[in-house]
Parts: C-alpha cells; sequence; structure tokens
C-alpha cells in the first residue's frame, strides 16, 4: 500500500510539473512534495529500525550467563554452617544413590575448564566418559553436586577430583541445562534411565604446562578450541555446543586471548 501511495502521489507531482500551475496547484504540489518526502523517510526509519531489532534479537539468542564473579548462592543464615559439607553427603550408599538416580533429578555442576596455548589463544578440556549416561561421549568434567557446596565450590572440586588441576578460578556460571537420559550406571531390569539439570560454569586454569590427570570417570581427555563454529564442524556434542555458544555470546573474543 505504501509503494500504492508514494507512485500515485509521484505521478501527481509530474502532471503538474509538465503543466503550468495556478497558484492553488503550486500549494498543492508543496503539500505533495512534503507528504512524499515524510513517507520515503518514515519507510527508511522503519525499515533501518526493524533491521536492528533483529539484528539485536539475533545476538541476544544465546545469552544468559550470569554477572562474573557472581555464583548465585544465598545464605537465610550462618554461611559457615550451611557449607559445611559432611562425610556422609559425599559417598552416598549405592542402594540409595542408585534409587535417587532412577526416581529423582539428579543436579550437576560441569565445568568448562580453559587454558592459554603458548601463543596466547584459550582452548577448553573435554573428556571421554568411561560410565553411563553417554559412556564413550566426549563431554565436559563434572557430576554431582554436594549439598553445602556453591556453584563456584562444586566447580573447584571437580577440576580437582576429575582432571587433578587445583590452581583454577572460577568465573561465572554460564548457564542451566535439563538433561534427560535413557540409560544410566545404575539401571536395573525394569527401571533405566536418568534425568540430570546442570548448570555450566566457566573455570580458568591459572598455571601454564601443568598435566591432567584423569580420575576413573573418564577414558580419556583433549583440548578443543572455544570457537562453537569450530565444534559444529568437528561434530561436538549438542551439550559442549550449547556450552561454547553460551560462551561466545558472552564474550565474542574470548577464544582469541
Amino acid at each position: 500500500p505504501e509503494r500504492s501511495t508514494l507512485s500515485d502521489a509521484n505521478g501527481l507531482l509530474q502532471s503538474l510539473l509538465n503543466e503550468e500551475a495556478s497558484a492553488h496547484e503550486l500549494v498543492m504540489l508543496h503539500a505533495l512534495s512534503s507528504f512524499v518526502a515524510g513517507m520515503a523517510t518514515s519507510l527508511l526509519v522503519a525499515k533501518l529500525f526493524n533491521n536492528n531489532f533483529t539484528a539485536k534479537r539475533k545476538k541476544r539468542t544465546n545469552e544468559g550467563a550470569t554477572i562474573e564473579g557472581d555464583d548465585l548462592s544465598l545464605f537465610y543464615g550462618d554461611i559457615d554452617e550451611l557449607t559445611t559439607i559432611l562425610p556422609s553427603r559425599k559417598f552416598l550408599p549405592e542402594d540409595l544413590y542408585g534409587k535417587m538416580v532412577r526416581d529423582c533429578v539428579v543436579f550437576c555442576v560441569d565445568i568448562i575448564l580453559v587454558r592459554k596455548t603458548d601463543d596466547g589463544r584459550r582452548e577448553c578440556l573435554l573428556v571421554k566418559r568411561s560410565s553411563e549416561p553417554v559412556k564413550g561421549v566426549w563431554w565436559w568434567p563434572g557430576g554431582r553436586m554436594l549439598k553445602g557446596e556453591t556453584f563456584f565450590d562444586a566447580a573447584k572440586r571437580k577440576a580437582r577430583q576429575e582432571t587433578g588441576l587445583t590452581d583454577v578460578t572460577c568465573v561465572q556460571v554460564l548457564g542451566i541445562w535439563n538433561t534427560f537420559f535413557p540409560t544410566s550406571n545404575w539401571d536395573t531390569a525394569t527401571e533405566k534411565g536418568t534425568q540430570t539439570v546442570n548448570a555450566i560454569v566457566l573455570v580458568e586454569l591459572n598455571s601454564v604446562g601443568v598435566d591432567v590427570s584423569l580420575d576413573n570417570t573418564s577414558e580419556d581427555c583433549r583440548w578443543i578450541s572455544l570457537d562453537p563454529k569450530v565444534a559444529e564442524k568437528n561434530c561436538e556434542d549438542k551439550y559442549v555446543s550449547q556450552g561454547l555458544l553460551r560462551l561466545h555470546s558472552w564474550n565474542p573474543e574470548y577464544h582469541k586471548g
């Protein structure tokens, strides 16, 4: 409709310009000129606004990381008491833990563990899982969160237990994912599978040239690029890709060092 209106107005303008115009017609000519200019300006502004809005929405697709240094902990009481981890919480009886895995949602903390290479770039660690769920899949190091832990506490513990790396700094919580699995390491003949809710924490390795020492939860490890496009090209697991996309949305230049 806008194009039709502009076309009609332009046609009328041409006809008036091709004839001797009276004073009344000159007034009409001026009004039409203003109308055409206004319509053109409005259409241009609308197009620029729509393009800008679309670009912003596209940019925000994978946003969601928290403020750096904030692990989202809220304490309703004495912090030391609330964060004391009793030995009984670390190793649950097998029958109890198996039932929990099969019948409850297990909360886990996984880590994007980042180191700097000799040329200043950043890369992150993947481990090959040795047990279900997703046995044999290259995933983030991580596991069950203990009662009394903050996200950062759990991230540091998983880095220490699963990779042997202790000189680390927790940067931020990148997001929360809800994962569903058809199998678990605690399946029975009649009950199978598990569901976990996972917080991914960005963790930076401070030391240079240190070796990874895996525990029995992993078969192998490797360092990969932080670029989500490279991860997609290499067909990394979708959970890995999701974490890298979130990291890239927080800071598109982070992987460059």
